[in-house]
């Protein structure tokens, strides 16, 4: 038996299963001196042991690990001992599917900054076209798949191989190639790659040269290697960028913590988190604001990581949003000890209503009645009801108590309109929009965490995950008027706190 890889000493796999493939594919396979099996093995994470067993003419494959690993090792397995297309085959009626390969280190050429040129291929001919992703390659070839009309397949994937051609000729005749290269420490990579490839995309537009990180098993001594390519004075840019992101992430973050009016988290994080993405953006500091119910004598704590010179820049600019937020309010109104004090509670399902959008509903009753109101979720009555404390003249207390009964009494009066007695049980819809980022959080892992919320709080939420803007996704939240402003409020927490 020829074994790829020796069985793990510390248990069994959690799965076993088996393929037969042809006897005349197993040397290509294993591969030279055992190179490509090792390869397979380090991609699907699974244990492949080429047998001497036969069954129907076919030598037996065992494979061993977690169900997803072995999946992706019969994947991967297919793709050399299936006889892959090389030309159209049917699909559906009317459409054919064209699969075929090219190089690995071409597959930026095809897809383009943040996918430009793919979109612009299938904009172009109509069919559908998708590239494998790098940890499918074998034999540093990547698979691409095109379905469409047989014509238009045949002019997508001859706009392709002309691209990689006109990209291998610029090559050759361009005056000596300049390339160069740096090593950078393992755990640094995803931080240079980003999110998606955002952070690697960025540096080679900024700098018009080609940046490609090594694979992580290739590392010596904890370094990998980052092969730059391109004009010299690209190379250098990219190159320059490059030593910044890796002496950044190496000393170590500064945080600044800073405490904040409950009341103003929602200037900060502004609406569907866009204020507190403008900060970090603008400063390039990381910023986590506590959840109200963290909250410690109305006030909240926010922490500010990343370099010095950004935790101050970010500190400025949400003192800044503070005092612009602060500002609507009338100027020659001060509060002391002597000014009357009026506490009313009012349900909690009201609370957002009273606040409103990024606090503009407060801060309107303030400066409609020159007095202060601060809404209390934590401090509650036997009933669970919250506590809203409003502070100024009298007489202008009493006209910001009728105001916030009146949002409170809104529900009760559209009740008495339909002779509801009890809560009210019609359904409607709300539209959200969620940082398309953080819906992971939101649905969790097979969809997990979405179900959770729905059992928790008695609604049905569909993500359109078809319907962005700007980075938004909508998400639908379906049931009781309650349990529907509930829900909104959890997820914009869960927002929040990614945020």
């Amino acid at each position: 038996m020829a074994r790829g890889r020796d069985q793990e000493s510390n248990g069994s796999p959690a799965a076993k299963d088996k393929i037969s493939v042809p006897a005349n594919k197993v040397g290509k396979i294993i591969g030279r001196r055992g190179a490509m099996i090792r390869e397979l093995q380090d991609k699907s994470g699974a244990t492949i042991d080429v047998t001497d067993k036969q069954e129907d003419g076919k030598t037996v494959i065992l494979l061993s690990g977690g169900l997803e690993e072995i999946e992706r090792a019969k994947n991967l397995l297919a793709r050399i001992y299936q006889d892959e297309p090389r030309t159209p085959q049917k699909s559906n009626e009317g459409d054919v599917a064209d699969e075929f390969e090219i190089p690995e280190d071409k597959c930026g050429l095809v897809i383009g900054a943040r996918g430009s040129k793919i979109r612009e291929i299938q904009a172009d001919t109509g069919v559908s076209v998708n590239v494998g992703s790098r940890d499918t390659a074998i034999g540093g070839m990547i698979k691409v798949t095109l379905k469409g009309d047989k014509d238009r397949c045949a002019n997508a994937r001859k706009i392709i191989l002309d691209l990689i051609s006109e990209a291998d000729n610029d090559n050759q005749e361009a005056e000596p190639g300049y390339s160069d290269t740096i090593t950078i420490p393992l755990e640094m990579t995803r931080k240079l790659i980003g999110p998606q490839g955002s952070t690697i995309r960025d540096i080679q537009d900024m700098s018009g040269a080609q940046v490609d990180v090594a694979r992580r098993n290739t590392a010596v001594n904890g370094l990998i290697t980052v092969t730059l390519s391109g004009p010299p004075e690209a190379c250098d840019a990219a190159k320059a960028r490059i030593n910044e992101i890796v002496e950044e992430s190496s000393h170590p973050a500064d945080t600044v913590l800073m405490s904040i009016e409950e009341s103003m988290c929602g200037l900060i994080i502004g609406a569907r988190g866009a204020k507190i993405r403008n900060i970090q953006d603008n400063s390039g500091a990381s910023i986590r604001i506590d959840k109200r119910n963290e909250a410690r004598d109305g006030k909240v704590q926010v922490t500010i990581t990343g370099s010095a010179q950004q935790c101050q820049d970010a500190k400025d600019e949400i003192e800044m949003v503070i005092q612009e937020g602060g500002s609507k309010e009338p100027k020659n109104r001060s509060f002391d000890a002597g000014d009357h004090t009026i506490q009313v509670y009012v349900p909690e399902s009201r609370c957002g209503m009273i606040i409103g959008r990024g606090g503009s509903k407060i801060a309107e009753i303030q400066q409609r009645t020159n007095t202060r109101v601060d809404v209390n979720s934590r401090e509650r009555d036997e009933r669970g009801m919250c506590l809203v404390t409003i502070s100024g003249n009298e007489d202008q207390c009493k006209e910001a108590e009728e105001i916030v009964m009146g949002i409170v009494n809104e529900e009760d009066r559209d009740r008495g309109d339909r002779g509801d007695r009890g809560p009210p049980t019609e359904r409607g819809s709300m539209d959200i929009w969620v940082d398309t980022s953080c819906l992971g959080r939101i649905i969790g892992k097979g969809g997990i965490k979405i179900r959770e919320i729905e059992r928790n709080y008695h609604v049905k939420i569909d993500v359109k995950k078809e319907e962005v803007e700007e980075n938004e996704t909508k998400v639908v939240l379906i049931g009781a008027k309650d349990d529907v402003l509930a829900t909104r409020d959890h997820i914009y927490d869960i927002v929040d706190e990614e945020l």
